[in-house]
C-alpha cells in the first residue's frame, strides 16, 4: 500500500500519517521534514533550500522528485509509504507518479484531511516543542503558558519558525492557492477520501480506516 496524505496546517496530518504508518508497515515520508533537514547542511542543496524557506518560496518541483526519489530507494522492498504532502504542486503529479511507479510503488489512495481555515489557524497556534527533547507540546494541554518548562525533561519551549501569524497566514494561503488544486485532481481520479479533521483524532483515524 502506498498512500499520499493531505491536509491544510493543523489537521494533523502529521499524525494520522503516523498511526497509518504503524498499522499498515509503511514509511512515513515527511517532505518539509525533510527539507528543514536538509537546509540545516551547509551544502548547495541545503543552502538553496534555506534561501527559499527564508524567503518563503516553494521548493522547485524538481528538486522536491529528485529528493523524493532518493529517500524511497533507501526503503525495503517488504514496506509501503506514506507521502505526507507530495505531490504539492500541479506540476509535481506527473512526475511523482510516474517515478512511484518506477520504483514498484504505484499511489492506491489519497487521504485529504479537511479543517476550516479558522480551525487551522487556532490549532496551529498552540503549537510548540521543546528545543531540548523535540517533544511536541500543545498550550493548554501539555503546557499552560509559553514561557513554562518543558514537561518531559524541562528544556526550552519554542514555537516553530514558520507557525508565527504571518507564517501560518502564508503557509495556509499556499496550501489552498497551490496544493488544493493537487487534491481536486485526485479527487476526479476517484480515489480520494476525505475525513473531517475537526473531530477527535481516534474517530478521524477511525474514518480513514474505514473508507480505505
Amino acid at each position: 500500500m502506498n498512500i499520499i496524505i493531505f491536509g491544510p496546517q493543523g489537521s494533523g496530518k502529521g499524525t494520522q500519517a503516523n498511526k497509518l504508518a504503524e498499522k499498515f508497515n509503511l514509511s512515513h515520508i515527511e517532505t518539509g521534514q525533510i527539507f528543514r533537514d536538509i537546509a540545516k547542511i551547509d551544502s548547495p542543496l541545503g543552502n538553496k533550500i534555506r534561501d527559499l524557506s527564508e524567503s518563503k518560496e516553494l521548493i522547485p518541483d524538481e528538486i522536491t522528485v529528485d529528493v523524493l526519489k532518493h529517500y524511497l530507494e533507501k526503503i525495503s522492498d517488504d514496506k509501503g509509504v506514506i507521502l505526507d504532502s507530495a505531490p504539492r504542486t500541479i506540476g509535481q503529479i506527473q512526475p511523482v507518479e510516474e517515478m512511484m511507479r518506477e520504483e514498484g510503488r504505484p499511489i492506491s489512495k489519497a487521504i485529504y484531511i479537511t479543517l476550516p481555515y479558522g480551525d487551522s489557524v487556532a490549532r496551529i497556534t498552540r503549537r510548540f516543542a521543546c528545543t531540548n527533547c523535540a517533544k511536541p507540546l500543545i498550550l493548554g494541554k501539555h503546557i499552560q503558558t509559553a514561557k513554562d518548562a518543558c514537561p518531559f525533561c524541562g528544556g526550552y519551549i519554542a514555537q516553530r519558525g514558520d507557525d508565527t501569524p504571518e507564517g501560518i497566514v502564508k503557509r495556509l494561503d499556499i496550501f489552498y492557492e497551490v496544493t488544493v488544486p493537487v487534491i481536486n485532481e485526485y479527487r476526479k481520479k476517484g480515489n480520494l477520501i476525505e475525513v473531517d479533521g475537526s473531530q477527535e483524532m481516534e474517530k478521524v483515524f477511525e474514518d480513514i480506516i474505514s473508507k480505505l
